[in-house]
């Protein structure tokens, strides 16, 4: 309060929050009763505002705030976890547009600055300086406390109804075939806002996520059957035929952590090539999907086999204490996932896999590699038509999903290589001029226009080097197939 000039503090305890899952909460007195005994101050107010008034999202608590209280100055005051998820509460811009905010550094998210929010309103952050100046700012005005990096979270209040060190967290141990399982809570998809913020951008986007509904992923599995898509049988190939050397190269009793979980005949060869494997982890950010392959693999293998649920971009402590000790972590991300991430993007999920997998770690990762622009085309543009299927498919997951009014017919799907970028983009292009409607907006296609639904990054050897150069890893051995596609990376924590 003394850093901000406040005269007090208002605590709305939140009913819910619609991008956390609904379990987590406690019930609604003991979280009242528990933020009261947190908060111990005479000039911060525990209210239950939102609950009374029956609000859900921010924006509008914000202004029903200042239009019951016309004579007063706000300042809204969140943790950097917020900040990092920013971007996807309901009308964020205008969030920011009702008061200044002031955000205190939370541990496990030192990149918050960097989040989607914090870079397109970096242009009109205050010094920390300034903090007593925030509430008369003209707004967008915010302010970033860095030395302020408390553990205590409302997210904690709210699962426990009480004080508590926020883990964000549940962990079990045992968790049936599992050694234990521990849920991060990643935060759910939020389709029709990502989609309404998609449409009202300047270059209309959507987020690939969105791609893999049931049917979409059937198609996807059709794609890596199809013969132009080379690079799912051409990483297997490089797996096959240097599974020997792989192998060896981080040495005996390591424990493997995988980024993505994956069905138990894809990381096979790797759970039984490597030597006594100490034990093998597995991430992901479906819950149900994750605890079935985990629990398929436990079965499958002798060595303790856990799993975390957790977006990949996120913080993740492997608990302690439960599994036996490794000589070494062992990470595996194959599919060029690392291909779907922007290259800023992709050093900052390479640097938190150095803070999981720590020192002397080694991780084992697949990369789609540069060749020839017509490989590349024909790879996204097979000739059954199976991507096209898949492209479109994301049309009809909003139509059924969220009552959007569109015509399909009126896009078709485009796949090409930006060779300036080093990236195939994938786009559903206006055939005509048309619109997409949801709740009651149109947003207008001219004829060309397009919206942007994924990119797949193409990297050289050297391009890799540059981007390890930005982390704690480096690149130690490259194995590739015959013609030069695709590479398994081994890199090293340094």
């Amino acid at each position: 309060m003394e850093k901000l000039g406040l005269d007090a503090v208002w605590w709305l305890v939140t009913p819910g929050n619609p991008l956390k899952d609904p379990g987590i909460y406690a019930e609604y007195a003991a979280r009242l009763a528990g933020a009261r005994e947190a908060a111990n101050h005479p000039d911060i107010v525990v209210s239950d505002f939102e609950q009374r008034r029956g609000l859900q999202y921010t924006v509008d608590t914000l202004r029903q705030v200042k239009d019951t209280n016309p004579n007063a100055d706000f300042v809204w005051i969140m943790g950097a976890d917020s900040l990092s998820q920013f971007h996807r509460w309901k009308d964020w811009r205008d969030i920011a547009e009702l008061a200044p905010f002031a955000v205190f550094a939370r541990p496990g998210y030192e990149d918050a600055l960097s989040s989607p929010a914090g870079e397109a309103l970096k242009d009109v952050r205050l010094p920390a300086e300034r903090a007593g100046a925030l509430s008369g700012a003209e707004t967008p005005a915010w302010i970033y406390f860095a030395e302020t990096a408390n553990p205590i979270s409302s997210t904690a209040l709210r699962a426990a109804g009480s004080p508590a060190q926020d883990t964000g967290a549940d962990l079990s141990a045992p968790h049936g075939p599992l050694a234990f399982f521990l849920d991060l809570h990643p935060a759910p998809n939020d389709f029709h806002a990502d989609a309404m913020e998609g449409l009202a951008a300047k270059e209309k986007c959507l987020s690939p996520k969105y791609f893999y509904d049931e049917r979409g992923s059937r198609l996807f599995q059709k794609i890596t059957e199809q013969p132009e898509y080379y690079p799912t049988r051409t990483e297997k190939e490089i797996f096959t035929n240097n599974a020997p050397a792989i192998c060896a190269a981080p040495g005996a009793n390591v424990a493997i952590f995988e980024y993505g979980s994956g069905a138990s005949e894809k990381i096979e060869w790797l759970l039984t090539g490597l030597e006594r494997p100490a034990a093998y982890v597995a991430m992901d950010i479906s819950r149900d999907y994750l605890i079935g392959c985990a629990s398929a693999i436990a079965e499958r293998f002798e060595m303790p086999v856990a799993a975390v649920c957790a977006d990949f971009h996120g913080h993740v402590e492997i608990p302690k204490g439960i599994l036996p000790e490794p000589d070494r972590w062992f990470g595996y991300f194959p599919g060029s996932t690392i291909g779907n991430m922007t290259p800023p993007l992709a050093a900052r999920f390479l640097r938190r896999a150095g803070e999981t997998l720590g020192l002397e770690a080694k991780l084992l990762l697949g990369v789609d590699l540069v060749k020839d622009v017509e490989v590349l085309n024909a790879a996204y543009n097979d000739a059954a038509g199976v991507t096209a299927a898949f492209n479109l498919n994301v049309l009809r997951r909003m139509q059924r999903e969220l009552g959007a009014d569109l015509a399909i017919d009126d896009f078709e799907h485009d796949a090409f290589y930006n060779e300036r970028e080093s990236r195939i983009e994938m786009h559903l292009r206006a055939r005509r001029e048309t619109s997409i409607s949801l709740d009651g907006r149109a947003f207008r296609f001219a004829a060309g226009e397009s919206l942007h639904t994924e990119n797949s990054y193409k990297y050289t050897i050297e391009r890799l080097e540059a981007l390890f150069a930005e982390t704690p890893w480096r690149l130690e051995t490259v194995w590739t197939d015959p013609k030069k596609w695709f590479a398994a990376c081994l890199l090293s924590r340094t």
